[in-house]
């Protein structure tokens, strides 16, 4: 077997690139970059990269001499591919969010509250809570259990069946013991697949999209969130308790098409590697990046990546939890954790969940006029999250982080100064919740508007990065374990948010939302001075950032803070610039080792 000429890593002296058309990286203008290794694009021909890409805001070059060949029709097709590898699995965040908007108009439904004798704030809470609970352990589960073992696809097949089963007993459910007993089996499904569905974008996107790619997902929930609040508001009058039963058994059309939809995928190209596959994963990059050319340039380079750091890692077993938390890699875990956590300190799981009673409290009484003006903030969700998706890769992480939690925090705090100076607190017998009687229209109005400007903050800045950054920043080592925890974090946090968020409504009401304007605040703060950035780095990159002796306060670091790759690949012998150990080290003796390896497991050329 003949190794492919770019993956002959370092075998050969370094030498200048010959000159053509594909050899050298343009800018968005069309005019060669004046300084490439700062840019993000990387270099090179591939069929993934094209003007038509450029079109569409992802940066890239221009066509190799083969591309010019296959001609544009070929490259859509390409481009087609890329982007459908890595979308498809999001049916993951439909059924997610889904249920996230679901429950928010079912505890207001007279027909539920009446099937199930008025649960009290407290059970309420618990209802809503429970499939946090079965999420939390699902995320640990997974982390610790599945995701290194059995892969990333039959993980996510796995996690679908598991939702799906959730979802009909549920449905079925006659009594609050049955339908907690269903959200819980519900929660470990939706925890295993919001853990793993972000992994295997990351995973399987090219770093130029990644972003864009993941941000998906959050799409796909906020499309979920919107379905669900309409069909309730559709259901809400019907009588009987098919008006809960309904909105309830429809999310498993989102988990069953899932399943069917994952048979079809590939398994991720580092896991394949990490379990020495590296003959398939190089056919995976070339199937979802290059449309099966295994002798592309940015293929091979991105194989020749992936080989030599997984290579380096072998020697270094995964990380224990104790070990993520409290040794060599505790800074990039505690700020994966950090973005879960402020995502949850934001506020917003607990309007999507109980949006209804807020807007009940901010003057709106009837329940239809409430469920409707649920419906609407449901649009305003996803018609601000597409902005956050298509500029994600050119805005970055940090700056949306921050802006996003100093807008969520001055709308929270206009919604709590108008109920504590214009609303007069009534309380509701029947959905146990203090409402507010508004003399004023103006301010009950004004109210509701801030609800929607602030989920119009949330879904223009953190709605996508919080699932987008975590894996971005784990080594292929801790990715596993490190992920799940992010997600547990989520989930924990939102299981108390849940279940006592009802009884707050009712004892503090309006000092609940300035609470939550301080945290919004505080969070802000800490993102700016800790967090890199990870836009336009490959997985590997972020590595470097993270290496031993660079300073943790990262508005001091200019490279931490700049969007873009650190370092360029060199495509035309296939080097990997961008492999690191833990000191920051690149791993050029590695990668010279691990050519026998690559060259045994590669279907290259015959010699």
């Amino acid at each position: 077997m003949k190794l492919p000429p770019a993956l002959r890593l370092l075998r050969k002296s370094r030498r200048k690139a010959a000159v053509g058309c594909h050899s050298y990286p343009r800018s968005w203008s069309g005019n060669y970059l004046e300084d490439p290794v700062h840019d993000d694009p990387v270099f090179g021909g591939s069929r993934l990269v094209s003007r038509l890409l450029d079109e569409s805001g992802v940066k890239s070059m221009v066509l190799s001499n083969h591309d010019a060949r296959d001609g544009i029709s070929g490259i859509r097709w390409v481009v087609l591919f890329v982007y459908f590898y890595g979308i498809a699995p999001c049916t993951g965040g439909l059924a997610f969010g889904y249920d996230t908007g679901s429950m928010s108009g079912i505890l207001a439904m007279p027909q539920f509250l009446t099937y199930f004798k008025n649960p009290s704030n407290f059970r309420q809470g618990g209802i809503t809570a429970s499939i946090l609970a079965g999420a939390f352990a699902g995320s640990l589960l997974t982390g610790a259990f599945l995701a290194d073992r059995l892969g990333r696809k039959k993980t996510i097949l796995l996690g679908s069946a598991i939702f799906t089963i959730g979802c009909a007993i549920s449905a079925a459910a006659n009594n609050i013991e049955a339908l907690v007993a269903g959200r819980v089996i519900n929660g470990l499904g939706n925890g295993c697949l919001t853990m793993m569905v972000t992994m295997y974008q990351s995973e399987i996107a090219p770093r130029e999209i990644r972003g864009r790619i993941i941000s998906v997902f959050q799409c796909f929930v906020n499309l979920g969130i919107l379905i669900a609040f309409w069909i309730q508001f559709g259901t809400s009058h019907i009588n009987g308790s098919a008006a809960w039963r309904l909105p309830m058994g429809l999310q498993m059309i989102a988990t069953v098409a899932l399943h069917v939809t994952m048979w079809f995928m590939p398994e991720s190209p580092r896991w394949l590697v990490q379990k020495d596959r590296q003959e398939e994963a190089l056919h995976v990059l070339a199937q979802v990046h290059a449309g099966g050319d295994i002798n592309d340039p940015y293929v091979q380079a991105e194989l020749a990546e992936i080989v030599a750091k997984l290579s380096f890692e072998k020697n270094h077993p995964p990380p224990s939890y104790f070990d993520l938390l409290l040794g060599s890699q505790r800074r990039r875990m505690w700020i994966g954790i950090g973005v879960q956590f402020w995502q949850s300190m934001t506020g917003i799981n607990v309007i999507m969940y109980y949006a209804v009673f807020l807007f009940q409290q901010a003057g709106l009484g009837a329940t239809s006029s409430s469920l409707l003006a649920n419906g609407l903030q449901g649009v305003v969700l996803n018609v601000f999250t597409y902005p956050n998706m298509y500029y994600m890769d050119k805005w970055g992480r940090r700056w949306p982080m921050v802006i996003g939690g100093v807008g969520m925090g001055i709308s929270m705090m206009i919604i709590g100064v108008l109920m504590k100076a214009y609303g007069d607190p009534v309380f509701d017998s029947l959905t146990q919740k203090t409402n507010f009687d508004f003399t004023n229209a103006a301010a009950s109005r004004t109210i509701i508007a801030f609800v929607y400007i602030y989920v119009a903050w949330f879904a223009i800045t953190w709605a996508c990065v919080a699932w987008v950054y975590p894996p971005e920043i784990f080594s292929m080592s801790m990715r596993g374990r490190a992920t799940s925890m992010t997600t547990a974090t989520n989930w924990f946090i939102n299981f108390w948010f849940a279940l006592y968020i009802p009884t707050a409504m009712a004892k503090i009401s309006w000092k609940l939302y300035m609470i939550f304007m301080a945290l919004c605040y505080l969070m802000s703060v800490v993102v700016y001075l800790f967090y890199p950035e990870s836009a336009g780095k490959t997985l590997e990159e972020m590595d470097f950032l993270f290496s031993k002796g660079r300073s943790p306060w990262t508005f001091l670091d200019r490279e931490a803070t700049r969007i873009g790759a650190l370092f360029q690949r060199d495509l035309e012998h296939g080097e990997a610039l961008t492999v690191f150990d833990e000191d920051g080290m690149v791993l050029k003796d590695k990668v010279r080792q691990v050519e026998d390896v690559v060259e045994a497991n590669v279907h290259g050329e015959e010699k």
